[in-house]
């Protein structure tokens, strides 16, 4: 998502600018403010960015810790059932679209489930190495 707003800086800017035109004496003010515009739009972005993907490491932590059966499974379940999907699919006649994005939300689920896991797993090993344990890969 953050690319895709990047790539609106500068219509955003620009638009922005033709606003305020009569309020700037010089072209080279108004480049300066425009360039002072793109970089607080920029930040912001990046903030919010960071803010949404805090959140979604917080709320993915509260699942684990929930006692909610299916929060805990629901990333294996999700990939049984595009699994499953998948498979019916490819056996059946369905256009073609759809098997191509069937394809995709399954790799997506596959390398979000597989990477969280790994990240997981890598998180545990730089605790137990920080508190002078062992470093070792548990199940």
């Amino acid at each position: 998502m953050v690319p895709v707003l990047a790539s609106l800086i500068p219509t955003l800017v620009n638009k922005g600018l033709e606003l305020f035109d009569k309020k700037f004496e010089s072209d080279g003010e108004k480049a300066e403010k425009a360039r002072e515009f793109e970089k607080y739009l920029q930040e912001q972005i990046q903030v919010a960015w960071n803010e949404e993907q805090r959140q979604l490491t917080e709320r993915h932590k509260n699942d684990m810790q929930s006692d909610s059966w299916l929060s805990k499974n629901i990333r294996p379940l999700v990939l049984v059932y595009l699994m499953g999907l998948f498979t019916l699919a490819f056996f059946n006649d369905v256009p073609q679209q759809v098997l191509q994005m069937l394809q995709d939300l399954l790799m997506t689920s596959f390398m979000f489930y597989f990477g969280a896991r790994t990240i997981e797993k890598v998180g545990k090993m730089m605790t137990a190495g920080e508190k002078g344990g062992v470093i070792k890969w548990s199940k």
